[in-house]
């Protein structure tokens, strides 16, 4: 957003220092503002985040601290509010603090879909829902989110627009011409997924499976390889293992760029349960890989134009998965189509694109908003 027009400043909830690795990546006009700093206040949860808590650390965290550190964090910004003119709350974490903002122009981002979030807690829900009405705006990022949570709660409806995420797609391009490590792959052709390595939500088990099958059945010569960390790392090895393919399925750990893994794979896969709005299926896009990805709520019917612009499977299926990749690996006519497909609706993810709507957003241009 242009400097000379706005003052932007972005609240963090804790300090958490060297493990804030994205903070290079704040343009130097925003000024950084954690709301918390006091170690006592946020040292379990820094713990927590490395996995590195003991039961008392962690009991003491969440049933003593909170009303602690929820005074302190409306102290401080109760302060950093005196200047501003619109709150954006990015997470919709701000809403227990809703009165402190209830004079100013504001709009609350979701970025997950009411229907799988905190699977279906009506309670949770129906808390957050009532929060979100004391918002001017609530920006949903795929039209799928929106529509969901206008059918589950009628009353927010006439608060709701649809704004995606923007990404620099110069930046991924540039950084998607770093070379990878070879020494693996045997200078084999390679089939790519990115994300934490967690079954509850990623399903990288299934992915894992589809990959085998598609070695068995069709005897499909790419390697796989995963692009991230978690706690499924060791069962999935096992998979691995257990099928003698151990030697073929890659796992890199946590990359700070993931994009040049992706620029020279052969194919993109994705096996999410449920989403909000995935980015690492836009960055795909971007480097204009062929796709397959689960139909999961929400965001990946989208993305994907409903299988216009890459092959959709049932969640969960890995006989489906393995046949989609047969098909995307051998045909090359069909990741043509795909491709033209995605090219115009990446328009929707530059920066000029989202910043016109966040500024219709802001000053109510309702014409932009429903376009």
């Amino acid at each position: 957003m242009d400097p000379s027009k706005y003052d932007i400043h972005l609240s963090i909830a804790y300090n958490f220092e060297e493990q804030e690795v994205l903070l290079s990546d704040i343009p130097a006009n925003v000024q950084v503002h954690h709301l918390l700093n006091e170690t006592w206040l946020m040292q379990a949860q820094k713990k927590k985040k490395t996995g590195k808590i003991s039961l008392f650390e962690k009991l003491f965290s969440e049933l003593i601290l909170p009303p602690f550190r929820k005074r302190a964090q409306a102290k401080a910004l109760r302060e950093l509010l005196k200047t501003m003119d619109i709150v954006i709350d990015f997470d919709t974490t701000l809403g227990p603090f809703y009165k402190l903002f209830q004079n100013k122009k504001t709009a609350a981002y979701c970025h997950f879909s009411f229907g799988q979030n905190w699977n279906g807690n009506k309670r949770k829900l129906d808390k957050l829902a009532a929060r979100l009405m004391h918002y001017n705006r609530v920006v949903m990022l795929c039209k799928e989110m929106q529509d969901e949570t206008a059918l589950l709660y009628p009353p927010l409806a006439p608060k709701l627009v649809t704004i995606y995420n923007a990404l620099d797609k110069d930046r991924i391009l540039e950084l998607a011409k770093e070379p990878i490590d070879q020494s693996q792959l045997q200078g084999r052709p390679y089939i790519v997924s990115v994300g934490r390595l967690h079954e509850a939500q990623k399903d990288f088990t299934t992915l894992v499976k589809a990959y085998i099958d598609a070695v068995q059945r069709f005897q499909i010569e790419e390697y796989l390889v995963l692009v991230g960390y978690g706690s499924a790392r060791e069962s999935l090895e096992q998979l691995a293992q257990d099928a003698g393919l151990a030697d073929r399925i890659i796992f890199t750990g946590f990359q700070t760029n993931p994009y040049k893994w992706i620029a020279n794979s052969s194919l993109f896969l994705f096996s999410s349960k449920y989403e909000g709005l995935p980015t690492v299926l836009i960055e795909a896009m971007i480097l204009d890989k062929p796709i397959i990805a689960t139909a999961c709520p929400t965001g990946v019917k989208e993305l994907l134009m409903n299988g216009a612009a890459g092959i959709l499977t049932p969640v969960g299926d890995r006989i489906a998965m393995a046949n989609a990749l047969n098909e995307l690996l051998k045909n090359e006519r069909l990741q043509i189509k795909f491709s033209e497909a995605r090219a115009a609706f990446l328009q929707h993810f530059e920066p000029k694109y989202m910043v016109s709507r966040v500024e219709s957003l802001l000053i109510e241009n309702s014409e932009v908003l429903q376009s």
